[in-house]
C-alpha cells in the first residue's frame, strides 16, 4: 500500500488521503484523529466495475462524532448528497449512472461535533467497458446421421471475435476430448475431427468455450452426435468402406507418376485414440516417393473436465521429405510437462509437385 500524504494546518483543517483510513492502527500518532475508515472501492483500486458502490465507516474519536447535517459528499467534483444514504455509522451512494471509465475521484468534507473542518480524498480507476463476450450459435454435420469412419465431423461456434476459443466433445457422458479449433472469420470458429474405426459415440456432445479479458462463456449444441464405425461415409469409395486411411480421389492427374501410392500421409505405427506410455514417441508413415510430409504435433494438459488449459506447447513442426519408396519418420520430444492424460494432437499433409493432398488429422492420449 502507498504511503499517503497529509496537511493539518494551524486552523484544523485536515486533508488526509484515503490510505490513511484503512489501516489507522500502522500510521502515526497524529492521523489517528481521521474519522472516515473502511472506504469501499479502496484507494487506488483498479479495474472497478462502472456501477459499483462508493461508501466508508464514520467513527468516534475521544468521543467525539461527526455531524452529519455537515456531511457533505462529492463524485468528480459533483454534489451527491442528497442521493447518498448517511447515518451516524456510515455513508453510502449508489450511482444512477455507470461511472466513467479512468480515474474517478471521492471527496467527503465534513465537521466534527466540535466544529472542525474535514476533508477526505482519495481516487480509484473504473475499467473500461467490454463487449459482452457470447456464443450465438453451436452446430455440427452430425446432427441428422451418424457419422463413421474416414468421414470429417466439423463443429462450427459463431460468436464474439477474436477471444481464446476451445471445443470440447464430451463422449457417451465420461470422456472428454478436445478437438482443435480455428477462427476461420471474423467471430466464426470451426473445430474438426478425422473419424476413425476406434470412434464409437453413441452420444456425443459438443460444448465451446469463449474466453476473452476477464469474460467467459460456454454453450453447447443443441442436438447431440453419433460416430460409429458402421455407418458409412461418402469421402470413402465402396470398395473400402472401413479404411479410415483411403485417399480422396484425386482432383487432378497424377502427373506422370509411376507409383500408385497415394499422396495422402498415411500413418502406419499409430491411429486415433491410441495412448502413449513412454517419454516422447516415433511417427512413422507413407505417402509418394520423395513427397514433402508437413507434420504438426501439438500436447496439452486439462484438468476439471477441459475446461482449464494447464498447458499447450507445439512439439513438432516440420516438413520431412519421404525416401524413395515413400516412406517417412518423425521423433516427437515429450511436452515440457509430462502428464497422464496429455493429448497429442498430429496434423499432417502431403505434396508432390503441384499435387497436395488432403489433410490428416488424429489424436493420442499419454497414460
Amino acid at each position: 500500500m502507498k504511503k499517503s500524504s497529509f496537511t493539518h494546518s494551524l486552523s484544523a483543517i485536515a486533508v488526509i488521503s484515503a490510505s490513511c483510513l484503512i489501516l489507522p492502527a500502522l500510521l502515526p500518532a497524529p492521523l489517528l484523529a481521521q474519522q472516515v475508515s473502511n472506504v469501499s472501492p479502496g484507494l487506488n483500486s483498479d479495474d472497478v466495475p462502472a456501477d459499483a458502490s462508493i461508501s466508508g465507516v464514520f467513527r468516534k474519536k475521544d468521543g467525539v462524532g461527526v455531524d452529519l447535517n455537515s456531511v457533505r459528499i462529492y463524485i468528480n467534483d459533483q454534489d451527491v448528497t442528497n442521493r447518498s444514504t448517511i447515518t451516524a455509522n456510515f455513508f453510502s451512494y449508489r450511482p444512477d449512472r455507470p461511472l466513467s471509465p479512468g480515474t474517478n475521484q471521492v471527496k467527503v468534507a465534513y465537521k466534527d461535533e466540535k466544529g472542525k473542518d474535514r476533508t477526505v480524498i482519495w481516487t480509484f480507476d473504473v475499467q473500461q467497458p467490454q463487449a459482452k463476450v457470447e456464443i450465438t450459435s453451436v452446430t455440427h454435420n452430425a446432427e441428422s446421421k451418424a457419422l463413421g469412419p474416414g468421414s470429417t465431423f466439423l463443429a462450427t461456434i459463431k460468436g464474439t471475435p477474436n477471444a481464446n476459443t476451445r471445443v470440447l466433445l464430451v463422449e457417451n457422458g465420461k470422456g472428454v476430448r478436445q478437438l482443435p479449433v480455428q477462427e476461420v472469420s471474423p467471430g466464426v470458429y470451426v473445430a474438426t475431427l478425422n473419424v476413425t474405426a476406434n470412434d464409437n459415440i453413441s452420444e456425443g456432445i459438443v460444448v465451446a468455450r469463449l474466453q476473452r479479458q476477464n469474460q467467459t462463456t460456454f454453450r453447447a449444441a443443441s442436438q447431440p452426435l453419433v460416430l460409429s464405425k458402421q455407418a458409412s461415409s461418402g469421402e470413402i469409395p465402396p470398395t473400402q468402406p472401413n479404411n479410415p486411411n483411403q485417399p480422396e480421389k484425386p482432383t487432378r492427374p497424377n502427373n506422370g507418376q509411376s507409383n500408385n501410392r497415394p499422396l495422402r500421409p498415411l500413418f502406419t505405427s499409430h491411429q486415433n485414440g491410441d495412448r502413449i506410455n513412454t517419454r516422447g514417441f516415433i511417427l512413422t508413415g507413407q505417402t509418394q516417393p520423395n513427397a514433402q510430409v508437413k507434420v504438426k504435433v501439438t500436447a496439452s494438459l486439462s484438468i476439471l473436465g477441459g475446461f482449464v488449459n494447464l498447458s499447450n506447447s507445439t512439439l513438432v513442426d516440420e516438413t520431412i521429405t519421404a525416401d524413395s519408396q515413400g516412406n517417412f519418420q518423425v521423433d516427437v520430444p515429450p511436452p515440457p510437462t509430462l502428464a497422464p492424460g496429455t493429448q497429442y494432437t498430429i496434423q499432417a499433409v502431403a505434396k508432390n509437385k503441384d499435387e497436395t493432398s488432403q489433410a490428416v488429422q488424429f489424436g493420442l492420449v499419454q497414460e
